[in-house]
């Protein structure tokens, strides 16, 4: 018997349990057959190193800060954009809910009676609608800018620990069960000493 025999229904298995396992999320029932698995198939031992370097990658690409908009950014955007009655035609035309914005500010006519229309809420929903525009458009700008771009995309090969950790592991167990046979042996034969 050699000493991994392909089995693709154990690497299957394995392959949907290596994620957890990495995470810390697996118990022990699980993650002990799987180390097993993971010592004696070189496959799935590659799978599970492939996913703890894409982890890395991924950490180390991630920005930590947060982003910043400016105190009154957004008053600063309405401002711009209605400068005048016809600013909102300075403003991309691919953004299709400006017309409603426009109608909003330049239709308001007063009601019967002398009384104005009360209802702004045309109003705040385009305003709205081109202030999440902008900050979309701009949080998009702004994460381009901290992206890695050419040689700095590979991410660093480190050497495969995995297999020697689980030995580790599996000779800690198998102590473990050993001192433990030990005890229960040298409790029936009554020798047992605190």
């Amino acid at each position: 018997m050699s000493a991994h025999e392909h089995n693709p229904a154990a690497c299957e298995s394995a392959g949907t349990l290596i994620p957890g396992y990495l995470d810390g999320e697996l118990g022990e029932s699980q993650a002990g057959p799987l180390r097993k698995h993971l010592l004696s198939c070189p496959s799935c031992r590659a799978k599970a190193a492939d996913l703890t370097n894409i982890k890395r990658w991924v950490h180390a690409a991630v920005p930590t800060g947060e982003i910043v908009v400016p105190r009154g950014f957004a008053a600063r955007v309405a401002q711009a954009a209605f400068a005048d009655a016809g600013g909102v035609s300075a403003l991309p035309a691919q953004a299709k809910l400006l017309p409603t914005v426009h109608a909003a500010v330049t239709t308001k006519k007063a009601a019967p009676g002398g009384e104005r229309d009360g209802s702004i809420q045309p109003f705040v929903l385009g305003l709205t609608s081109v202030a999440a525009l902008l900050l979309l458009s701009l949080s998009f700008l702004l994460g381009l800018q901290g992206q890695p771009s050419g040689s700095d995309l590979a991410a660093e090969q480190l050497p495969d620990l995995l297999p020697e950790v689980l030995r580790e592991l599996d000779e800690m167990n198998a102590k473990r069960d050993k001192d433990r046979g030990s005890l229960e042996i040298e409790k029936e034969r009554g020798t047992y000493k605190r």
